[in-house]
């Protein structure tokens, strides 16, 4: 297998590989960018400046690259299955969905099967805020007390788009619930994420409503315990964006959220995706 030289971005999480844009398609250098993927999680390549259609080439060779319908907005880069993240959405559910990646979440709670992995390319760099934090969930659940882990083994979540919406909108209306329940209704996930390759998650943030079985108020403070557990400083990584960076991350190892930036702050990613293959179990 080709080897990619690459130095650590943390102890416990990230690898840089300073590379040119072509080379991504160079023979083998795809398989040892995932086989790099799955060890530290997240994978950063500063100021390469990826062509959009070489990100989607890019994104095809690392697997099967998922279709951007959910988050579609009629722009040239939807067009080739790229989603472009800016707070300058002229439709409601679009502006909500990008605001609300301020929170720490995983992609794909409302689908049985949840992405493997996000390429993200930074078109124009936040001029203030707009740093994206990663948070290695592996390492979190192998780091808690083997009590925590037995009480918790059996639990299942709660997720929804209401969960996080709440947390903009403290009074939402009928309409609003009505709104977010149309595009991720409630929809039940193991806590405890035990994975084909060995490893453990949590399959938590912001999108988790409560525990099943347990009071509400009960259920989201264990919920708030697990998530302020996972996101301490020995867990993570706080990227501040570049122009030209590209940054892949291993979705269902992961919590990920955007640090709040103003619109005036002119912040723009493009984002791809790809398909994942190992069910929530």
């Amino acid at each position: 297998m080709t080897v990619i030289a690459s130095e650590p971005l943390t102890p416990a999480l990230g690898a840089r590989v300073r590379i040119a844009a072509p080379d991504l398609l160079a023979e083998g250098v795809p398989e040892a960018v995932l086989a790099l993927l799955d060890d530290r999680g997240v994978v950063l390549f500063p100021g390469i400046d990826v062509p959009d259609d070489v990100l989607v080439r890019f994104t095809g060779r690392l697997g099967e690259m998922k279709p951007a319908t959910v988050t579609a907005d009629g722009s040239d880069q939807s067009e080739q299955g790229i989603y472009r993240i800016a707070l300058d959405k002229a439709e409601q559910n679009h502006l909500d969905y990008v605001r609300g990646n301020d929170y720490w979440h995983m992609d794909g709670t409302s689908y049985p099967v949840p992405g493997k992995a996000t390429l993200l390319k930074c078109e124009a760099p936040p001029a203030s805020g707009g740093e994206t934090d990663f948070a290695n969930l592996y390492a979190a659940y192998d780091a808690l007390p083997e009590q925590r882990k037995k009480e918790i083994e059996d639990l299942r979540v709660i997720h929804c788009l209401e969960a996080t919406m709440r947390r903009i909108y403290p009074a939402p209306t009928d309409d609003d619930i009505a709104r977010w329940n149309a595009v991720f209704p409630p929809t039940e996930q193991p806590l405890v994420w035990h994975q084909k390759n060995g490893r453990t998650s949590l399959v938590i943030g912001s999108t988790a409503m409560g525990i099943a079985g347990m009071p509400l108020r009960e259920g989201q403070a264990l919920l708030d315990e697990l998530l302020d557990w996972c996101t301490r400083d020995e867990f993570t990584y706080r990227h501040r964006w570049q122009r030209g960076d590209l940054v892949i991350f291993n979705n269902p190892g992961l919590l990920h959220r955007s640090r709040p930036y103003d619109d005036s702050a002119g912040r723009v990613l493009h984002r791809t995706t790809l398909t994942g293959h190992e069910a929530f179990a």
